[in-house]
């Protein structure tokens, strides 16, 4: 049994607490970071306005779904049809069910590359394509798609910092990172002898930059693939 700790922002730790202690793990909820809500340019409302044009809305995380369709529900009262509402997991796909959406996502993968395969990103050609987001991130699911021809918007409706709140629990003795920035928030607080259970190969090179400790690389950020990398040898 270990003390676990869940960096996740707030709200979105209470599904991965749960399972952490049915696998017989103690859970710690420590934000790495904070979300800082962005006011939306003009050009953004526009966007917002055209919503109905757009073959298909990329939210990247819960967090990009909660703050875009409630500035979506301002402008559409009732939701326009024929869009592909797209997100990488469950548990921003429930956030697009509770609003009424129906949500499309890998059945594996959980990550950029695996939502691009979907089948309604296979002819993009002349596609306008709007990617809810944070200010700062990822770039390669825009090129890919414009590499396949599509039009690709991108609207961040958040900023990520870190969370002041931040400590480290002398409990603990294992940290899931889920993010490159998350990492580099509380890279100086984690122990050298602690234990990093990263969500995929890119996330672990980061954290290899700053820890000499041991590192174990999830399939993806899905919850059940960071609990069950808790099974699994570090480097």
């Amino acid at each position: 049994m270990s003390t676990v700790l869940i960096t996740r922002p707030r709200g979105q730790g209470e599904t991965l607490a749960a399972l952490l202690r049915d696998a017989g793990h103690v859970p710690i909820h420590q934000p790495a970071l904070a979300i800082e809500p962005l006011p939306l340019s003009a050009a953004d409302r526009r966007r917002i306005l055209d919503l109905d044009l757009y073959h298909a809305v990329f939210f990247v995380s819960a967090n990009a779904a909660e703050l875009a369709l409630e500035a979506f529900a301002d402008v559409w009262p009732q939701w326009p049809v024929g869009v592909h509402w797209l997100t990488v997991g469950e548990a921003t796909a429930r956030v697009l069910a509770a609003a009424g959406l129906t949500p499309e996502y890998p059945g594996a993968g959980f990550n950029s590359e695996a939502v691009l395969a979907l089948p309604c990103l296979s002819d993009v050609v002349d596609q306008r394509i709007l990617i809810c987001r944070a200010d700062s991130g990822r770039d390669w699911f825009a090129a890919r798609l414009r590499e396949r021809g599509a039009e690709v918007d991108i609207i961040p409706f958040y900023r990520r910092c870190a969370d002041p709140s931040f400590y480290w629990p002398d409990a603990a003795s294992v940290v899931l990172v889920t993010s490159v920035d998350g990492w580099r928030a509380i890279a100086a607080r984690v122990p050298a002898a602690a234990r990093v259970v990263s969500a995929g190969e890119r996330v672990a090179q980061a954290v290899r930059e700053d820890h000499q400790g041991p590192v174990t690389v999830a399939a993806s950020a899905h919850d059940r693939d960071m609990v069950a990398a808790l099974g699994a040898t570090g480097d």
